[in-house]
Parts: structure tokens; sequence; C-alpha cells
């Protein structure tokens, strides 16, 4: 368990942690450490985002925080953001205390709960689970074309399952279940092609990831919303648990 902040949903935070970065893991060989008041993800070179490292705030003082990032080890030029984590979703106290050490905002995303098991209509008609090397390929051909890729190495573990969506004999989104936390099933992946949007594929694609959780006795299931998909999740019931705030070090001038 992570020394998390004193805030009531602080069950959904380490979650979330130990599910993207289980799935970081056995797709990209990342790593992750818990130390004292800080977690550190680190992806080194991998395909993963514009940065080489996150660190994730366990105390609620920026100060601390700052002062243990500064005194981690890096690599020259290595790039890092900073996750905290806050009940309040503006969080602007917590945003000027950063400024204030020299870090710039960058967004803030709501972490989302639905309780388990839930109603679920049928409606996931032409979602396929991905039980096979083949079905990564096919999925794969047909996700390429939004720069989408399902990482072939999740196929065969535990605690990953994916979906995808098929309408005119092609893939067109997919879905990625993580279970590696207890209790929990944490929706790491839900995405549309562009060209298939407003079609009803992601609410389907959502509806089988509810019916495999609870399948599987999952208490809860969690999601880390961006602003296009918030509708979606709200329609089917989430609420906000949590807030995630990222921050990066401001560059010096030139």
């Amino acid at each position: 368990m992570i020394p998390l902040l004193p805030l009531e949903n602080s069950w959904a935070i380490e979650a979330l942690l130990h599910s993207y970065n289980h799935v970081y893991q056995v797709a990209f060989d990342s790593s992750y450490q818990i130390l004292d008041g800080i977690g550190v993800s680190y992806y080194g070179d991998a395909p993963v985002a514009a940065f080489q490292m996150e660190f994730h705030a366990f105390d609620s003082d920026p100060l601390v925080i700052a002062s243990k990032i500064r005194a981690y080890p890096k690599h020259p030029n290595e790039k890092y953001v900073l996750n905290t984590f806050h009940a309040d979703p503006s969080a602007a106290d917590l945003k000027s205390q950063y400024d204030a050490l020299g870090f710039d905002f960058v967004h803030t995303e709501a972490i989302l709960g639905l309780p388990l098991p839930t109603k679920n209509p049928r409606g996931w008609t032409h979602i396929h689970k991905i039980e096979s090397p083949e079905d990564i390929e096919f999925a794969n051909k047909g996700l390429a074309v939004g720069d989408e890729h399902i990482p072939p190495a999740t196929l065969g573990d535990a605690h990953i399952i994916n979906f995808y969506a098929q309408l005119e004999h092609r893939a067109v989104g997919w879905a990625q279940l993580v279970t590696a936390h207890e209790g929990v099933g944490y929706i790491n992946q839900l995405y549309t092609l562009p060209v298939f949007r407003q079609r009803g594929v992601g609410l389907r694609l959502l509806r089988r990831v509810h019916q495999e959780a609870n399948h599987l006795g999952l208490q809860h299931s969690l999601v880390l919303a961006s602003e296009m998909g918030m509708s979606l999740f709200r329609r089917a019931g989430y609420q906000a648990l949590a807030y995630l705030s990222v921050f990066r070090p401001r560059a010096e001038p030139a």
C-alpha cells in the first residue's frame, strides 16, 4: 500500500496508479517505485509520452515534494511531469504553491468511479474480446488509421483484457480493462476512430467492459476521464472520486 494523502477516496488513487503502471510494465518494460513521499514511474525511451518519467505526490506539502523531486537522480535532458491528487476540482491553492516552486500547471483530470455490479443492458454487438495474436493483428490493422496500437505484449497477461469494436469489416475502436488492483476494474483505454464517433461505438465498448467486470465479480470500475470521454462516463453513472492535476518544471530562461 502506498502512503497516500488523507483523501476520502484515496483507494481510488492507489488503484489507478497500480493499474496503469502494471500495463506499462507489461507492455513497455517500465518501472515503478514507491519512495518516501513520492512515487516514480520511469518509461525511458518507451513510446508512452513526451517525457521519460512521472512523479506522483504522496505528501500534501508541495515544498516537500519539490525537494524530493530535485534530489531524485536523473539523466541529463530527461523530461518529467508531476502528478498531484486532490478532492477539490479547482485546487487553486495547490496550483499557486507549485507555481511559486517553479512548476507550471498543465491540466486537471477527474478520477471517476462506478460501483459494481451495474445493470448492463445488452448492447455490445460487434464488440470482440481479444484472445489470440490474430485478433490483435486484425484490430491493429484497422486502428492504425488513427495511430492507435494495442501492445501485443498485453495478450495473455492475467490482469489485462482487451476488446475491439468491429464495423464495416474492420476494427474501429478498442477498450482495455485492467484488473491488477483487487476488486477494481480500471479502464485504461476506450477509443473510437474519429470517423466512427457519434455512432454508439464507445457506449458498446463500455457496456462490454462492464459485462466483463460484472462477470469477474469486481466491486468498482475506475477511469481517468478525458474531456472528450467525460459525457459518456457521466451518462453511465460514473461520479468523481478525486482529481489528478499535472505539473511540469518551468523551463529555465535561455
